[in-house]
């Protein structure tokens, strides 16, 4: 009698939101018993990825944070995991996490906008019209061009690639991410960025053995064949500036000295803002250094340009911006100057290098994506981009460089999506130059 009252209880207690967690192993054994090994598999990672965009809702900061660590180190960290041992049927679907920590971000911007009422401003709107357009060549691709690439994995691959970036920008402006979470992405902004100039440096003084780092120690080519499932030909592309070495350009931790390059403008802008709102910071001046020294060593001459350009704006005089700071910038660069100038001859900067060939063949592209453009004005078609392109629908072969994002935009997916792209672009450089 005592015993029945006891179960009884425990019973009442387990009603409710309690009761699943008893029903739970049930649910397991089921599936076990039921369901083929990919598909737990499938079942795992699914509910994996549910508490992760559960968990990025209800903290979008620290997801922020977590795609800046993510992002910049996925592709060499994953090749020293499989190096340890890691499954590569665990590594594959782990790089979806950069979609899920966008997605949980997306959410919360979301419903943060729903909550507080919060209207769309001007380039929110532009934002989705393109994404919306985007989004359409993805479901009905041959609607508007009908020898574009019919594959959907190929397809949602380069939606990813060409709304990724402009989803996570929208998330990012009306998340709730609280300062503290604000500050952490700059550190790790940084702190990548001191990583990434320590990686040059080293790939600088030995690139045979900083070669053979990634590659042999880390698996590279084994990562990239076996778990990204890319062409032979794909693979001896992507890793070419760590196989050759005349003429010589550092790529760091990113493989390509565009990428790196990229990244370390990134690093500049934020670096120089400092040095010019009056932070006397040593370690300021040496990142700056650093970034400055990879970017020569990349050879990549329109990140050279971009950092320039960065010079000349944080320059310009605001109340933030006290004179004194700005005169220590324009002291510190001069001393650069001179060390550097002298350092340009027979580089690519001058020609040297495959740089007048490079340049013509920017000039062959420029001219082939404006014809591209005027003969297809409705593009080519969604994943003719470079980054899927190049990598699924004519492996390798680079058929689909255009010389500049405009004009990729306009080749791929045609004035449709180019004019809202461009406009979201103007508008968002003058609402900066207003801030």
């Amino acid at each position: 009698m005592i015993v029945s009252k006891a179960l009884v209880q425990v019973v009442n207690r387990l009603r409710g939101r309690h009761l699943w967690l008893w029903l739970a192993p049930v649910i397991v054994a089921v599936a076990v018993r039921e369901l083929s090994e990919h598909r737990i598999e499938y079942g795992i990672g699914g509910a994996i990825a549910l508490l992760l965009v559960a968990w990025g809702i209800r903290r979008p900061g620290r997801a922020l944070v977590v795609l800046a660590v993510f992002l910049p180190l996925q592709t060499v960290g994953f090749g020293f995991l499989l190096a340890l041992h890691v499954p590569g049927a665990i590594l594959r679907p782990a790089g979806g996490l950069k979609d899920v920590m966008a997605g949980a971000i997306l959410i919360a911007a979301i419903r943060h906008i729903r909550g507080t009422g919060q209207r769309l401003d001007k380039i929110d709107k532009l934002a989705l019209v393109y994404v919306a357009v985007v989004t359409s060549y993805l479901l009905v691709p041959h609607l508007f061009v009908p020898n574009g690439p019919g594959q959907w994995n190929v397809r949602l691959l380069a939606w990813r690639a060409d709304c990724d970036y402009v989803l996570i920008f929208l998330a990012a402006r009306y998340a709730p991410i609280p300062e503290s979470s604000r500050k952490w992405f700059i550190r790790v902004v940084l702190g990548i960025g001191v990583l990434t100039v320590g990686a040059a440096l080293y790939q600088f003084a030995s690139p045979h053995a900083f070669s053979r780092l990634i590659l042999d120690t880390g698996r590279q080519v084994q990562y990239q064949l076996d778990v990204l499932h890319n062409q032979p030909t794909v693979v001896a592309q992507n890793l070419a500036y760590l196989t050759t070495y005349s003429p010589f350009r550092v790529s760091s931790i990113f493989i390509s000295p565009f990428d790196m390059s990229d990244y370390l403008v990134v690093v500049a802008a934020i670096v120089l803002e400092r040095v010019v709102r009056g932070q006397r910071s040593h370690a300021s001046y040496l990142l700056l250094a650093g970034v400055l020294f990879a970017l020569f060593a990349s050879r990549v001459r329109a990140d050279a340009l971009a950092v320039v350009i960065l010079v000349l704006i944080a320059l310009v005089p605001t109340p933030k911006r006290p004179r004194h700071a700005r005169a220590r910038l324009i002291l510190a660069l001069a001393f650069g100057l001179v060390i550097v100038i002298p350092s340009l001859a027979g580089t690519r900067f001058v020609g040297a290098q495959g740089g007048a060939a490079s340049n013509q063949g920017h000039l062959s592209e420029l001219s082939y994506g404006i014809t591209v453009l005027e003969s297809h004005p409705l593009g080519l078609g969604i994943g003719t981009n470079p980054a899927t392109g190049n990598r699924f629908v004519q492996p390798g072969k680079l058929a689909f460089i255009s010389d500049n994002s405009l004009l990729q935009v306009g080749d791929e997916l045609g004035w449709l999506a180019l004019i809202p792209w461009l406009a979201m672009v103007v508008t968002a450089l003058v609402a900066l130059g207003r801030r």
